[in-house]
């Protein structure tokens, strides 16, 4: 299958930190958003679930990922919906029933579910959660998929484990087909999680070198450990100007804007135990997911030859941000990937 593509629904409001950004998004602003990726032919509309806004910190709101899921469902006609779920925030049998809900009301079979482990302590004590350690909480989300993917698949469904019990689990409206699962994470742990139960292996940007083995690795754990496939997808933040030259002055402009404060805050917020958290440099961490570590910067051209580079190394989706998030999408679409897809223009005749 070619690459395919994707783009984040801002929740948190403008992915950069930076002075004066991007203003909130409402739930109909997203929705909007969404259907213009529909329209013009993006695959993915990716939904992050943040209770505090882990972009500008805990001072800005942040808008509900499954109100805003539930919305866009009824809105959109082909893109494929990604909703992030944390442990700990929502019983995994409401997920489930949530989740089957969205698949299959008419026109549906589109919903996928990203399983988050979790990173900021803060958000998960300030909802009522226990804060656990890194395995712990992988632990925790491998039972949270398991009971899951047990309520959309199996009549009075039973499980016992350390962090749920589940007892003649009820589930009437069973999901078809079943959603894609995406499993978010770079540590051992999660790279084996995603081997095992999940569809996609999600991460942040990379050089192509470090992106390689990642997805080397999860392949080959995958097909060699539990005799199944998995692909991988790869968040990043793409800035496209008409030259290479306007691109990289947008790029240098972002980071005189950078809001160092607010960058330090989110430096000493990621857990220490987080693959992230050895990636902390202002270049990176100005984008939540490190998105500009791809280089994704430059006239269409070049960022097109980028996108070939991460496809060889095995890259199946990357889910991009932008800075002007509507405009941006939309301009990436027709100047990237519209002349990705088709490298040799048509002649009439």
């Amino acid at each position: 299958m070619p690459l395919q593509f994707g783009i984040w629904a801002p929740v948190c409001g403008g992915w950069l930190r930076v002075i004066n950004p991007e203003r909130n998004w409402s739930i109909s602003d997203l929705v909007e958003l969404a259907v213009q990726a529909d329209r013009v032919g993006y695959d993915f509309y990716y939904i992050p679930e943040h209770y505090l806004n882990a972009v500008h910190g805990p001072d800005h709101d942040v808008t509900d990922a499954w109100l805003t899921a539930g919305a866009v469902s009824l809105a959109t006609q082909e893109i494929k919906i990604v909703t992030a779920v944390q442990p700990g925030f929502k019983l995994p049998a409401v997920v489930a029933k949530l989740s089957a809900a969205l698949q299959n009301q008419p026109g549906g079979g589109r919903f996928g579910l990203s399983g988050i482990a979790g990173w900021w302590q803060l958000e998960v004590e300030s909802y009522g959660d226990v804060w656990l350690a890194h395995g712990d909480r992988y632990a925790r989300l491998e039972e949270y998929l398991q009971i899951i993917r047990g309520l959309w698949t199996t009549a009075d469904f039973n499980y016992r484990g350390k962090y749920y019990t589940i007892t003649q689990g009820i589930l009437a409206e069973r999901p078809t087909p079943l959603p894609l699962v995406f499993i978010a994470g770079e540590s051992e742990r999660a790279i084996d999680l995603a081997a095992r139960l999940g569809d996609y292996l999600f991460i942040n940007a990379d050089d192509v070198e470090k992106t390689a083995a990642l997805v080397e690795k999860v392949k080959r754990w995958a097909s060699d450990r539990y005799q199944r496939q998995i692909q991988v997808a790869m968040s990043a933040f793409a800035i496209v100007r008409p030259t290479t030259v306007e691109a990289e002055s947008r790029l240098d402009k972002i980071y005189r804007a950078a809001d160092t404060r607010k960058i330090r805050y989110f430096q000493q917020q990621i857990d220490a135990n987080a693959v992230a958290h050895n990636k902390l440099d202002i270049g990176q961490t100005i984008e939540a997911n490190l998105g500009l570590s791809a280089r994704f910067v430059g006239d269409p051209q070049t960022v097109i030859r980028r996108l070939r580079d991460y496809e060889s190394i095995g890259v199946d989706l990357i889910i991009f941000k932008f800075e002007s998030t509507r405009e941006d999408a939309l301009y990436f679409h027709q100047q990237v990937i519209d002349r990705y897809a088709h490298p040799y223009p048509l002649i009439s005749r």
